[in-house]
C-alpha cells in the first residue's frame, strides 16, 4: 500500500481535497440553509439537486472524458465547482441555491469519474486491489474529516465557502502537474433498469430504497442536527460518527455477505438498523449517546448499497455486469434524488423527530421486502456468489465499472 502511495500521491492528494471540500460543503449547505431561516422541506429540495446533477453528470461526462481527455475535463469542472460554491455566499434563494448544487454535483462526478479511471489505468492488476482501498479511505476519511471543518468559522459568513473553493482549487495542482499518459477511457453501454430489475428485483428495489435513506443522511442529516437543537459543533460531529462508521463497518459486512446468503446479511442489517433509529428517538437528547448511535447506524446503513450491487451482480455475467454499472447508479440516483425531499417533508409534518421516523420506514421496509424475496426465490449457492467490493451510494459509474475487476482479483487469490 505505501508502494502505491509513494507512485500516486499527487492523484492520491488531489482526490483528498476534492473529498474534504465536499465532506464540508455538504453540511456547510444545510447547515447555511437553516440559520437563513429554510425549512427542512426546502432544505431537502435544494440538497436534491446535487443529485439530480450527479445522475446527469455520470450520464454525459463520460463521453466528453473520451473526446478531449481527463486533464482538460478535470480542470474545467474543477473550475466550475470552485466557482459554484462561491455562488453560494453570494446570493440566498431557493432557485439560485438549487442550480449551484445541481452544477456541483454535475462536477464532481466528472472529477470522481477522472480519478477513479487514472488510479485503476495506473494499477496493475495485482495491485488494483490495494489501490481501489487506498482510494475508499481516502473518500470516506475526506468525507468525515471534512464535517469537522464546519468548526473553522462561522457557517453565517462566507469564510467556509471560500475554505471548500479552496480545497477545489487545490485539488486542481497535482492533476495538471502529473507528467504521464492519460488512461484509455472507454464507455460502456447501459443495462436499463427494466432489465436490472428482472435480473433482481430485491438488487434493484434495496438500491433505490438506500439511496433515500443515504440522500435524506447526506442531504439533511446536518438540518436535523440544528434542529434537534444541537449547536455547529455538534453537528460536525454528529456527521463524523456517521461517515466513520460507514467506513469502518463496511468491509466486516461485505465479509459476511460472502460467507452467507447475501439477502439474509441485509435482512439482519435492514432490520439492524432501524432498530437504531428507535433508540435515537428516546435518546436524542444525550448526545454523547447520540454519536454512539450514529456511529452504528452508519456502520449499518453504508454498506447496504454494496450489498444491493453485489446481490444484482450475482444474477448478471462478467460481461452484463459493465452495462450494469450505469443503469445501477441511476437506480441509487433516483433514491438520493427523493431522500432530502421526503426526509425534510417528514421534518416539517413531525418535527426533529421525523429524521429517524423516516429512516425507520425505509430500512424496516427493506427488510420486510428482503424476506418476501427470500420466501419466493431460492438463494445463489455460496460458491457462485461474487464478492462484494465497497461502493458507496454516491459512487461514479467508474468505480462501478471496476466491480467486475475486483472480482476476479479476490476470485484468483
Amino acid at each position: 500500500m505505501l508502494i502505491i502511495l509513494r507512485s500516486s500521491w499527487a492523484l492520491f492528494f488531489g482526490v483528498a481535497m476534492v473529498f474534504l471540500a465536499n465532506g464540508l460543503q455538504g453540511s456547510l449547505i444545510g447547515v447555511r440553509a437553516s440559520i437563513e431561516g429554510y425549512s427542512p422541506f426546502v432544505v431537502g429540495i435544494i440538497m436534491t439537486g446535487y443529485y439530480a446533477g450527479f445522475m446527469l453528470g455520470a450520464l454525459f461526462i463520460p463521453e466528453r472524458i473520451q473526446k478531449v481527455g481527463h486533464v482538460r475535463v478535470f480542470a474545467s469542472l474543477a473550475s466550475i465547482a470552485s466557482i459554484a460554491i462561491l455562488l453560494h455566499s453570494l446570493h440566498f434563494s431557493i432557485i439560485t441555491w438549487f442550480l449551484m448544487r445541481y452544477t456541483t454535483g454535475f462536477c464532481f462526478v466528472g472529477m470522481y469519474c477522472v480519478a477513479e479511471s487514472w488510479i485503476n489505468d495506473q494499477s496493475e492488476n495485482e495491485s488494483r486491489g490495494q489501490a481501489l482501498s487506498v482510494y475508499m479511505i481516502i473518500s470516506m476519511g475526506g468525507n468525515a474529516i471534512g464535517q469537522l471543518f464546519l468548526n473553522f468559522a462561522d457557517p453565517s459568513s462566507a469564510t467556509l465557502f471560500m475554505l471548500v473553493s479552496i480545497l477545489i482549487s487545490l485539488s486542481l495542482v497535482p492533476i495538471l502537474i502529473t507528467v504521464g499518459k492519460q488512461p484509455d477511457f472507454t464507455v460502456a453501454k447501459i443495462l436499463s433498469i427494466k432489465e436490472l430489475y428482472k435480473a433482481s428485483p430485491l438488487g434493484v428495489i434495496s438500491a433505490i430504497a438506500v439511496g433515500t435513506a443515504h440522500g435524506a443522511l447526506w442531504g439533511v442529516g446536518s438540518v436535523y442536527t440544528l434542529k434537534s437543537g444541537l449547536n455547529i459543533s455538534q453537528t460536525s460531529f454528529f456527521m463524523f460518527s456517521f461517515v466513520s462508521g460507514g467506513a469502518i463497518f463496511q468491509y466486516l459486512i461485505g465479509y459476511l455477505s460472502d460467507k452467507y446468503d447475501r439477502r439474509l446479511i441485509l435482512t439482519i442489517v435492514a432490520f439492524a438498523a432501524a432498530g437504531f433509529s428507535i433508540l435515537a428517538l428516546f435518546f436524542n437528547s444525550i448526545f454523547s449517546v447520540l454519536l454512539v448511535i450514529a456511529f452504528i447506524f452508519g456502520g449499518l446503513t453504508v454498506p447496504l448499497y454494496s450489498i444491493a450491487i453485489a446481490h444484482t451482480n450475482d444474477f448478471l455475467s462478467k460481461s452484463e455486469m459493465v452495462a450494469a454499472s450505469g443503469g445501477l447508479l441511476l437506480v441509487g440516483g433516483i433514491g438520493l434524488t427523493l431522500g432530502p425531499i421526503i426526509a425534510g417533508l417528514f421534518m416539517n409534518l413531525i418535527g426533529a423527530n421525523g429524521f429517524w421516523i423516516y429512516l425507520f420506514i425505509v430500512h424496516t421496509a427493506i427488510g420486510i421486502y428482503a424476506l418476501y424475496r427470500i420466501s419466493i426465490r431460492d438463494s445463489v449457492p455460496l460458491e457462485e456468489q461474487g464478492s462484494s467490493v465497497f461502493v458507496t451510494s454516491r459512487a461514479s459509474p467508474v468505480m462501478m465499472d471496476l466491480y467486475p475487476d475486483a472480482e476476479d482479483l479476490n476470485s484468483d487469490n
